[in-house]
């Protein structure tokens, strides 16, 4: 059995295929994760590792990691982590959940914890959930409420509805067309109040046209005779690219025709921050007859950064046909971190002719961590990298960054 208790910092792909592949037993991975003095660490790795323990140590990592996630200083990073833990946690653990999310100051934050908690609360810890998403304002109060509004009995809508009504700037109109709309399913009655404020969104400019477009878009979902207006008011949108493309896929759902308008609309944005962003967001919804233009957008994005997040994005649609291309693309990134990302978003795809370009690749970088990393990606596909990759984990003294 090996022992990694002096590592300092193993990729955290790196346990779960030793775990996988039962390198380590159970109670080492476990150890091994509650070593860590960084909460944020210990966190993730737990979180990672939950669906290779048995019953006996899983309760005992949950708990961990929820002390892990509150102990953690930075609230992005403590909001993130509770998100990530939310969809494994067991019903004794949600009322501690929920007070580490209530004790999140900043409000988008706390509502996207909220958002993440929602769909495992249980009836008797809706009203604080509530009074919790009231406590929100604006843009934040609205998506904590849509995350709620599936789950709320019949004696909490008046409340919920009154939280709707009552958001006001910024964006009012807009947040409470989404409040609104949620609440929809258990109250159709509101309907035509959400309609009415969707459409009084006319003194607008700049952002403000996606805002309009978006309030249409959700509503033309519950009634789809607005989806001609949704998609005029979409394809009116002038201030950016992003936001047209953006609208654009939303409404894809209805009107997939649509995307190769969208990609169009993305491949026209000059700033690569926004195209790489664009690209996330169509890559989810892209057919196979879009892809090879949207794998080329990828390719000709000049930051190396921005352009591992696109192939990342596009990595698990990807046909066949176009992965030799992909791995050819990050292959040609030069910085090492965001190399072995590409390569780690590629792996599960590859089929067994392109494993051997794809290992030369990660074998390439000097870098031991981001060696380390790309090497215990491609573990999932071939087992018998896994001692090399130890090997190369062994050899980091200092912590590199995830």
């Amino acid at each position: 059995m090996h022992s990694f208790m002096a590592d300092p910092n193993l990729p955290h792909g790196l346990l779960v295929a030793l775990l996988q592949n039962h390198v380590w037993v159970p109670e080492q991975g476990l150890a091994y994760a509650l070593q860590s003095s960084n909460p944020k660490t210990k966190a993730s790795l737990l979180t990672e590792i939950i669906d290779y323990l048995p019953q006996n140590l899983k309760e005992e990592a949950l708990q961990k990691a929820l002390a892990a996630a509150r102990a953690i200083k930075d609230e992005w990073l403590r909001a993130d982590a509770l998100s990530a833990l939310a969809p494994k946690l067991p019903p004794e653990l949600l009322p501690e959940a929920l007070a580490a999310v209530r004790a999140i100051k900043n409000e988008s934050l706390r509502a996207d914890a909220l958002s993440a908690l929602a769909p495992k609360l249980p009836p008797e810890l809706l009203p604080e959930a509530l009074a919790t998403a009231r406590s929100l304002q604006g843009i934040a109060r609205a998506d904590a409420l849509s995350a709620l509004a599936p789950k709320l009995p019949p004696e909490l809508l008046p409340e919920a509805l009154a939280a709707a009504r009552d958001l006001r700037y910024p964006n009012s109109e807009w947040a409470r067309v989404h409040a609104l709309s949620a609440l929809a399913d258990k109250l159709p009655e509101v309907l035509p109040e959400a309609l009415a404020a969707a459409r009084a969104m006319t003194n607008i400019e700049f952002e403000g046209e996606w805002y309009r477009a978006d309030a249409l878009r959700v509503l033309a979902f519950k009634l789809p005779e607005l989806l001609p207006e949704a998609l005029a008011a979409a394809r009116a949108i002038e201030y950016h690219e992003w936001y047209r493309a953006i609208a654009l896929w939303n409404l894809a759902d209805k009107l997939p025709e649509l995307l190769p308008e969208a990609l169009a609309a993305a491949r026209a944005i000059e700033d690569e921050w926004y195209l790489a962003d664009a690209l996330r967001f169509l890559a989810s919804k892209l057919p196979p007859e879009l892809l090879p233009e949207a794998l080329a957008a990828a390719r000709a994005i000049e930051d190396e950064g921005y352009r591992a997040d696109a192939l990342r994005a596009l990595a698990s649609k990807l046909p066949p046909e176009l992965l030799p291309e992909a791995l050819a693309a990050a292959r040609a990134i030069e910085d090492e971190r965001y190399r072995a990302d590409a390569l780690r978003a590629l792996a599960p795809k590859l089929p067994p002719e392109l494993l051997p370009e794809a290992l030369a690749a990660a074998r390439a970088i000097e870098d031991e961590w981001y060696r380390a990393d790309a090497l215990s990606a491609l573990a999932f596909k071939l087992p018998e990298l896994l001692p090399e990759a130890l090997a190369t984990a062994r050899a980091i003294w200092m912590p590199k960054p995830t």
